[in-house]
């Protein structure tokens, strides 16, 4: 019972065990009037058989002058053509004769057990031949004094013979039986039924065995490439096939596995960068502890210059691990932004300050521009940071005479849009989209320094606050860097990923 095939197939069962069920109950509904028209059928049958000898032997009596013109006589003739019939075919049957009225005048059957005389005649309305037509039978009931109600035929005497017994009241020959009952009916119909019904559940087996097939083997082949993701096999991938919904899953299964893959690879290119990155340093502060301690650097100024680069390159290792615990922390959701009302031109102000004396050595221009709204909600000193690495590159990668321009403006309703943009080398194309990963240094600046991180924190804040960070570059012309914020009013949120 746990295979979700055995289940669905199990189900289907139960569907076509139903589904047998109520056509079984509709079936027995219907038989009763299956049941009428077969009786009627051979009643019918029966009765144009009886009709047409009992009309020549009347005639031939009625020519002959033997007997008397009354319906007794009448009967007796008919008892004689009747008892002559097919036994098989007369099964069951009464024949009587009755007058205008519709009443029975008199009444025969084999055995004489069902006796109708006195009995009234009831026609069946709306049939072909309610109209009692000569020579065709007409369909009838008959409620005999004691005993079950029959069905009959009624068939008119034929007017030439009405003719030679005018002493009678006699009009019409009547065919009864009682209606064949339901164990006659099911014992007719059960071999086809029975047919018809193990053919329609072997079709229905097949069918249902075929179609738990199609939805439980795409989901097998998903579990099984679950597995294999687990044991590290990252290149697995599953065929969209299937009802809509399981095609739906292998989608989503064969991007999850993609993006695993993609976290894996970007995880190992992570560790390589920072082992890179922490190799340099590392290398430099060992080779001079040693040569000061194997005597190699024995001098005041040799021990103060080794002393000097062991202090920097360890005052950069420690800043690239508190960068990288900052944005681990960042991503992770462990650093919780405040939520403050921001003046964007005191934030402005403030790192315009910072930067001025940069400007001034560096023979760049900083221009500050702002627009619209100036009211930001957000961390101030965040969004000090974001700005100190955005200008930082800026600076770094702009010549002297060139520009960096700080531009706020608002851009749609509930938030602003802040620029930070140079007159630099630019950055090529392929670099571009890049740019925000961990480690990464474009290309097309080789004179570039950092550890790599200050941009991935950057969008990293941007995103913590709601707003989008992206960069545009044409190689010669500058770089232009856009990130978004919600302005005061709007509550701070954490945009997905």
């Amino acid at each position: 019972m746990g295979s979700l095939q055995v289940r669905l197939f199990l189900t289907y069962l139960v569907i076509i065990g139903v589904t047998l069920g109520l056509a079984a109950v509709s079936l027995f509904l219907l038989l009763g009037g299956y049941r009428d028209e077969i009786s009627y059928g051979n009643l019918e049958d029966v009765s144009t058989l009886i009709n047409d000898k009992a009309n020549f032997e009347l005639r031939d009596a009625a020519d002959s002058g033997s007997g008397t013109a009354d319906g007794q006589y009448l009967l007796l003739v008919l008892s004689a053509a009747f008892n002559q019939g097919d036994p098989v075919g007369t099964r069951n049957t009464t024949v009587a004769v009755v007058d205008r009225s519709g009443r029975v005048i008199d009444s025969a059957s084999p055995g004489d057990s069902a006796a109708l005389d006195g009995a009234t005649v009831e026609l069946i309305e709306d049939q072909p031949n309610a109209t009692g037509e000569a020579d065709q039978g007409v369909r009838c009931r008959i409620d005999p004094p004691s005993g079950a109600p029959l069905i009959c035929v009624s068939t008119p005497l034929s007017q030439a013979v009405l003719e030679k017994f005018p002493g009678t009241d006699a009009t019409a020959i009547v065919v009864a039986r009682p209606a064949a009952g339901l164990g006659e009916v099911l014992g007719d119909l059960m071999p086809r039924l029975l047919s018809s019904g193990l053919i329609g559940v072997a079709a229905a087996l097949v069918l249902g065995f075929l179609l738990s097939q199609s939805v439980a083997a795409p989901l097998r082949n998903i579990a099984r490439a679950a597995r294999s993701v687990a044991r590290g096999n990252y290149r697995q991938r599953v065929p969209a096939t299937g009802p809509a919904e399981v095609r739906d899953l292998a989608a989503n299964f064969n991007r999850m596995t993609e993006e695993v893959q993609r976290s894996q690879q970007t995880l190992r290119d992570f560790l390589a960068n920072i082992s890179h990155e922490l190799k340099t340093p590392l290398t430099s502060i060992r080779g001079f502890s040693e040569a000061m301690l194997d005597g190699t650097v024995d001098d005041p100024a040799g021990v103060e210059r080794s002393a000097r680069i062991i202090s920097n390159e360890s005052n950069r290792v420690l800043r690239l691990v508190e960068e990288l615990l900052d944005l681990s922390r960042i991503e992770s959701g462990q650093v919780s932004m405040r939520q403050e009302e921001v003046d964007v031109r005191e934030l402005f102000g403030h790192v315009e300050e910072i930067f001025a004396l940069r400007s001034e050595e560096s023979g760049v221009v900083l221009e500050v521009q702002i627009s619209g709204r100036t009211a930001i909600r957000g961390d101030f000193d965040r969004l000090e940071q974001v700005l100190n690495n955005l200008l930082d590159n800026a600076f770094r990668h702009t010549p002297r005479g060139g520009v960096v321009r700080l531009v706020s403006r608002e851009v749609q309703p509930g938030f602003l849009q802040v620029t930070v943009s140079d007159t630099g080398e630019g950055i090529p194309v392929d670099d571009v989209p890049h740019l925000f990963e961990r480690f990464y240094r474009a290309s097309g600046r080789p004179n570039g320094k950092g550890h790599g991180l200050g941009l991935a924190i950057t969008r990293e804040i941007v995103r913590a606050h709601g707003g989008d960070i992206w960069a545009t570059s044409e190689p010669g012309r500058g770089t232009t860097f856009v990130f978004t914020l919600p302005a005061a009013g709007r509550p701070l949120a954490r945009a997905t990923r």
